[in-house]
């Protein structure tokens, strides 16, 4: 493996980095990025797919030596504290595997910075802009981390609870700005985590700490409870009533809108606000009416020739609400423009899109060769798009001769969340070599681990049950 083909396979945090590890000439090699990797967050998407320190601890267990990592590891976490990225999180996470690895330096970072962030709470006066606070959204998932993934045993596990039960108590009794609803999560995966009898054994305890942390715990239930949402509406509510805010520069009304009108057989209005649509000459209220019907609920509703006209844009969100709405038409227009897209070299990724939606089985070189072309860019998302688009083809059973384009796609995508998909797809088609499968157990992708497990033990007992038959043929 070159340098740079294993700079592609960590920022989409492939198995096989893992595995390129295992001589000391590769990793004395390859140390220059790892330390790149453990530098920042790689992931495509952490929300979705979670963080990547699970699958940096993979790569950093093939050192002799964690310090260089955790140098940078360190200097990173106390410098994101205030950070509302996921780097955060990513870092409590990966030295939180290292603690339980047997790295004690990495539990003294943890507290550390633990530390740091209950005293720049403790201070906190008022939140920043539209009332967030990464330190609170840091110092919840820290808590988590410390409970739920820095020990095995349970005596630990509760110890450390008891004593952050006690920090927030304090907390909530010191600094309105914050209260049990700031630090639902943490209460949550503590319960999972140690059982709800042993924590509300730790809650009864006398503690003035905990009393408070108990107290705030029943007040926030208790509202809960009390409290009733109102019947869901509509508001606006009819088709003139949207076009008539939008007109007086009330913008911002998503596709939710006209989904909520489709469940309520609305269809009527969803087809006044289609004929807004194609006959608005004002720029940005026929954007954001579009943005309104650009799913497959509301596009089949929409007039061809508007959807080609408004695709070719210059005005860039209007042509990708006008792509997002041919997508759901399947017509041979639609087919024939994509084939005008590949020819002319402009919106490829698009173009995938628009013919795997209309694919025929005559369009199998065509759709091999584009998707190779689509432009793999973490700024530009259109090649996601374009590989689920393709990944659809599979699952409705119309890739008829397409399994060469699962390797790649697998290698390709920034997407672990996609890439279980095309994992499991390679395995009901009989792809997964014994090679991949050992990959596979390393990846960044919780579930495609697990799903390689099971492959591999699936194949064992399968092997172990053809020894014992053989053994039974042998005199």
């Amino acid at each position: 493996m070159t340098k740079r083909e294993f700079r592609h396979d960590v920022e989409r945090g492939l198995g096989s980095c893992v595995l390129a590890l295992g001589d000391e000439a590769a990793r004395e090699r390859f140390l220059p990025l790892v330390l790149w990797a453990c530098g920042r967050d790689t992931a495509y998407d952490a929300q979705s797919e979670g963080n990547r320190g699970r699958y940096l601890y993979f790569l950093i267990e093939q050192y002799p030596d964690p310090a260089p990592f955790l140098d940078v590891i360190e200097t990173r976490l106390l410098c994101s504290i205030r950070s509302r990225g996921w780097e955060f999180a990513q870092d409590c996470d990966l030295l939180a595997y290292l603690f339980s690895g047997g790295v004690p330096r990495a539990w003294k970072i943890l507290m550390r910075c633990y530390d740091r962030l209950y005293s720049i709470l403790r201070q906190k006066r008022r939140r920043g802009k539209y009332g967030l606070c990464p330190e609170r959204d840091n110092f919840e998932h820290l808590c988590r981390t410390l409970v739920c993934k820095c020990f095995s045993g349970k005596a630990q596990k509760r110890k450390i609870y008891r004593r952050i039960v006690q920090d927030l108590g304090i907390l909530f009794a010191e600094n309105p700005l914050f209260s049990f609803w700031s630090f639902e999560w943490f209460q949550k995966e503590s319960e999972e985590t140690l059982g709800k009898s042993a924590v509300q054994k730790i809650l009864c305890e006398p503690d003035a700490g905990i009393a408070t942390y108990a107290r705030a715990m029943e007040q926030r239930q208790k509202e809960r409870t009390e409290t009733r949402p109102e019947p869901g509406s509509i508001h606006p509510q009819n088709a003139e009533e949207i076009y008539a805010a939008l007109q007086a520069g009330q913008y911002g009304y998503s596709f939710l809108w006209a989904g909520r009108l489709w469940q309520r057989n609305r269809q009527d209005e969803i087809a006044k606000l289609a004929e807004f649509y194609c006959a608005e000459t004002d720029l940005r209220t026929r954007r954001e009416l579009l943005r309104i019907l650009q799913l497959r609920v509301c596009a089949g509703m929409l007039q061809l020739d508007a959807l080609l006209a408004d695709s070719r844009s210059g005005d860039e969100d209007l042509s990708w609400f006008a792509f997002n709405a041919l997508c759901c038409q399947k017509s041979e227009r639609v087919r024939a423009y994509a084939y005008e897209l590949l020819q002319s070299g402009a919106h490829i990724a698009q173009a995938v899109s628009l013919l795997a939606v209309n694919y025929t089985d005559a369009d199998r070189t065509a759709l091999i060769d584009a998707v190779r072309r689509v432009p793999i860019d973490r700024e530009d998302t259109g090649w996601h798009s374009a590989f689920w688009r393709v990944m659809d083809l599979f699952r409705e059973h119309r890739a008829h001769g397409l399994n060469e384009l699962l390797p790649y796609l697998y290698r390709s995508t920034l997407c672990s969340g996609c890439r279980a998909k095309v994992v499991k797809e390679m395995g009901r088609r009989r792809m997964l070599t014994p090679a991949l499968l050992a990959e596979l157990q390393f990846d960044c992708n919780k579930d495609i681990r697990a799903y390689a497990a099971k492959r591999l033990r699936a194949a064992e007992r399968h092997t172990a049950g053809r020894c014992i038959a053989e053994k039974k043929r042998c005199p």
